[in-house]
C-alpha cells in the first residue's frame, strides 16, 4: 500500500477542518494524505485526479469527478447523506462510495430531543425575553407539558429509535412511520406503527424528521401535509433542509397552526438571512449542528480513515452503498 494517496475533499462553505486523525491513521498504513477545499466540481474532479481513494465531506460528487479519477477505489462520505453522489455511475467507473452512518446517533438523538423540549417549554423566546428585561412567564409563548404527548418519527432507523428511547422516557408516547421497516421492529421497541404518514402527522404532537432526501421525500412536508397536522403540534428537523417546504412551513408558523418548529437544516445552507422564517418567534434554528460532538468528530474521522484504508488493502469499506449496482469492483482481492 506504499506510496498510495488519499485525498480529503471539502467545500468553502464549511469551517476549516483538522485532518490530523486521518493524517496520522493513513500515515501508519503506508499512505499519503492531501486534502483541498473545492468550491466547483472542476477544482473537485482536479483535486481527485490522481486519489486512489477519496474521503469527501460536502463537495459535490457528478460525473465530472468520477470521470477524472481513474485510479480512486473508493470514495468515503463524512456522514450518512448520499444525495450529493451519482452513485450509479460511481459503481459503473469501479468506484465504491461507502458513508459513515453511526458515528453521531448520540449526538443527532441528542439535538432533536433538546430542540423537542425547547419548542415545548419556549426557551429561546424566555430566553431573550429575560434578557430584554421582560420577567414574564408568558414571553415563551404557548407552553405545553410533554408527558402524555405524542412523538410521531417520519423514518425509523438508527437515529429515530435512539431518540423513540429517550422520548419515552420522559413520558411521551411515541409512533413511526417508514414504509421501509416492519411494524414488528417498531413494536419491539415499544414504538407503535403508523399505517401511513397521514395518520402519523394527524395523531402527533410533535414530528421528528428522520429520512433520507430523495425524490419521493423532497418537500414531503408539504401546505397538504400541514394541514393534516394537530392544530398547535410542533415540527423538528434534524435530517435535511429539503424535505420541507419552507414558504408552508413559514405560512404555518406566522397563522399559528403549528406552534412552533426547530430546524437543524434548512434547503439552502448556509442559511439564508433574508428567510422570513428566520424572523418568526416560535422557529428554533441551529447551524447544521446536531452532528457535532467533540468525540463524534474524532469517530468521524477514524471511520473515514480506516475505510479508505481497506479499499487501499483490496478490501470492500464497511458501509458502502453501492454494491447492488456492481457487486464487484475490479480492484478487490480474490
Amino acid at each position: 500500500m506504499t506510496g498510495q494517496l488519499v485525498v480529503g475533499v471539502d467545500d468553502p462553505g464549511t469551517p476549516a477542518r483538522d485532518w490530523s486523525i486521518e493524517r496520522d491513521l493513513l500515515d501508519a498504513a503506508g499512505a499519503s494524505l492531501a486534502t483541498s477545499t473545492c468550491a466547483s466540481e472542476e477544482e473537485a474532479a482536479e483535486a481527485l485526479r490522481d486519489a486512489d481513494a477519496g474521503l469527501v465531506h460536502t463537495a459535490p460528487i457528478t460525473q465530472v469527478v468520477l470521470e477524472a479519477a481513474p485510479n480512486c477505489r473508493a470514495l468515503i462520505l463524512g456522514g450518512v447523506g448520499h444525495e450529493h453522489v451519482d452513485l450509479e455511475l460511481a459503481a459503473e467507473r469501479g468506484i465504491a462510495v461507502a458513508n459513515v452512518p453511526d458515528y453521531c446517533v448520540e449526538e443527532v438523538s441528542d439535538h432533536a430531543l433538546a430542540l423537542l423540549l425547547a419548542l415545548a417549554r419556549g426557551l429561546i423566546p424566555l430566553h431573550a425575553s429575560s434578557r430584554r428585561g421582560e420577567w414574564d412567564h408568558l414571553g415563551g409563548g404557548r407552553l405545553t407539558r410533554t408527558r402524555g404527548c405524542r412523538l410521531g418519527l417520519y423514518g425509523f432507523g438508527r437515529i429515530a429509535r435512539r431518540l423513540a428511547g429517550k422520548a419515552r422516557g420522559i413520558g411521551l408516547a411515541v409512533m413511526a412511520f417508514d414504509p421501509y421497516v416492519d411494524g414488528s421492529e417498531m413494536e419491539d421497541a415499544s414504538v407503535m406503527p403508523a399505517e401511513s404518514l397521514a395518520q402519523l402527522l394527524s395523531s402527533s404532537d410533535f414530528v421528528s424528521l428522520h429520512t433520507h432526501q430523495t425524490p419521493e421525500t423532497e418537500n414531503v412536508i408539504n401546505a397538504d401535509s400541514i394541514r393534516l397536522m394537530k392544530p398547535g403540534a410542533r415540527l423538528v428537523n434534524v435530517s435535511r433542509g429539503a424535505l420541507i417546504e419552507e414558504g408552508a412551513l413559514y405560512e404555518a408558523l406566522r397563522s399559528g397552526h403549528l406552534a412552533g418548529a426547530a430546524l437543524d437544516v434548512m434547503a439552502v445552507e448556509p442559511f439564508d438571512t433574508r428567510s422570513p422564517l428566520l424572523g418568526l418567534d416560535n422557529l428554533v434554528v441551529t447551524p447544521h449542528a446536531a452532528w457535532y460532538s467533540e468525540q463524534s468528530e474524532r469517530e468521524l474521522s477514524r471511520k473515514m480513515a480506516g475505510a479508505a484504508i481497506q479499499a487501499l488493502r483490496g478490501e470492500l469499506p464497511d458501509h458502502t452503498i453501492n454494491t447492488q449496482a456492481a457487486p464487484r469492483f475490479p480492484w478487490l482481492d480474490s
